[in-house]
């Protein structure tokens, strides 16, 4: 009887009389009931009300029980429905399971039965739940190959990585741009105990000055204007998870005074309260900045700082790993040939020793985002020179002396401009969509617009 309490239970059946039975049964059982005598009623339901199982008439008029479930789990994958039926046959139970169903009851049913079926369905439900989430982080895991190689600056990564997984300790990720700081922070998060908690990234860079907080603690209705009802934060809503804290550099000194109270406290006050609310979450921050000069120069505060680098794990950039380019070249040709229906197998030997002479000032990021760009326009059985731009190659070798942005817009001269256009009609003009989607800077994504005279405005109504 343990996983009813406070379990939330979902009835619909438009049978009125039966339905506030079943629900004055189910709520005697402890279990949290709301039902329903309309479908549509019922799929709302699961969109704002989010229940641990379900229990749907099979024959009602208009939509029947199979078509609601299969609805329902169109919605929620992981919601077991048990559907109700008169007839007990062996057809109407195939019908349930083809449908997703969990199991079916029949009419008249026994409240003890419907209440172990029920305690099985929750069972399910959790088990299923462990599953995805276990699912979830190994993918995660996975995503860690895309930055994973045979180099001793990375190899030291990933023990460091496998070293703090399991403490509770707060972990400062640094590295250049580009360089998967959130790939690593994930793999902090899905290589410890914590690996079945929710995950979070803040992108403090993204976030007004104004509404840092809020975001980051939540805030009561009517605390300041827009806040129509009371909201949990990130920090809340992670639970026991992983918040990690993106361009932490970026954040107010005011915000920073907050934060280093929480991280010393674990408390923390949602905005436009007064109570004092605990948390035990993880935070893992990162930053292209070096926070030491931050320091120096009165932008970042010193006990912050020495508070977030508990653990540092510092990143390497590309360039100090260019034995790793060939496996970050295979891992994602694998992923770009499904992502854009390509069958590109391999890359030639003279093809792959000019990725690897570059330097890749954009690191990973500026590698992926140029093997997309290449494989936008050609589809070879295997790249080789031919199918890259002919600058790359006076790009390779010695440390160029043109500025990231400069070598960028040389590079990207012969297929970028057609790729951007490309983009620019996707998202009908949208900058900021075109910027998250590329992966690059939205003020360099003006500049590149601007040497190409591409007027987004024009793709508007495409």
């Amino acid at each position: 009887m343990s996983i009813a309490n406070g379990a939330r239970i979902l009835v619909v059946d438009d049978e009125g009389p039966l339905l506030t039975a079943l629900v004055t049964a189910l709520e005697s059982m402890d279990y949290e009931v709301i039902g329903e005598l309309k479908q549509s009623d019922g799929l709302a339901r699961i969109l704002s009300w989010d229940p641990d199982a379900a229990i749907f008439d099979l024959n009602m008029p208009g939509m029947n029980g199979v078509e609601l479930a299969e609805k329902a789990l169109e919605i929620m994958p992981d919601l077991p429905v048990v559907l109700l039926t008169g007839f007990g046959t062996i057809d109407s139970a195939v019908q349930a399971m083809r449908a997703g169903a969990y199991d079916y009851l029949t009419k008249p049913f026994d409240l003890n039965i419907v209440d172990l079926t029920l305690q099985k369905a929750l069972d399910y439900h959790q088990q299923k739940r462990r599953f995805r989430l276990l699912s979830e982080a190994m993918g995660r895991v996975r995503e860690l190959e895309g930055i994973v190689g045979k180099s001793p600056a990375i190899k030291k990564v990933l023990d460091s990585v496998q070293a703090v997984a399991n403490t509770d300790s707060t972990v400062l990720i640094t590295g250049e741009s580009g360089t998967g700081k959130e790939v690593i922070a994930n793999a902090v998060h899905t290589a410890g105990a914590r690996r079945e908690k929710p995950f979070i990234t803040v992108d403090c860079a993204t976030i007004p000055d104004t509404l840092i907080e809020s975001e980051l603690f939540g805030h009561a209705k009517g605390s300041f204007t827009g806040a129509h009802k009371d909201r949990a934060g990130h920090i809340e809503a992670a639970a026991d998870g992983t918040v990690f804290l993106d361009e932490i550099g970026e954040i107010p000194l005011g915000m920073q005074k907050k934060l280093l109270r929480f991280l010393e406290e674990k408390t923390f006050v949602r905005v436009g309260e007064t109570r004092r609310r605990v948390s035990q979450v993880r935070i893992v921050a990162a930053t292209n900045r070096n926070l030491a000069e931050e320091v120096q120069a009165g932008r970042f505060r010193e006990d912050l700082y020495y508070r977030l680098k508990v653990i540092e794990i510092c990143i390497p950039p590309l360039r100090e790993r260019a034995e790793d380019v060939p496996l970050l070249v295979e891992w994602y040709l694998a992923r770009l040939n499904r992502k854009l229906n390509r069958k590109i197998s391999g890359v030639s030997p003279s093809a792959m020793k000019l990725l690897c002479n570059y330097q890749w000032p954009g690191n990973v990021r500026e590698l992926v985002n140029f093997l997309e760009q290449v494989m936008t326009f050609h589809n070879p059985e295997v790249l080789d020179v031919k199918h890259l731009p002919n600058s790359l190659q006076t790009l390779s070798g010695a440390l160029p002396t043109q500025t990231f942005f400069e070598l960028k817009e040389q590079v990207l001269g012969e297929v970028g401009r057609s790729y951007f256009q490309a983009l620019l009609n996707h998202f009908q003009g949208n900058v900021t969509k075109v910027a998250d989607y590329a992966g690059i800077n939205r003020r360099h994504i003006h500049r590149l617009l601007h040497t190409w005279d591409i007027d987004p405005s024009s793709f508007r109504n495409n």
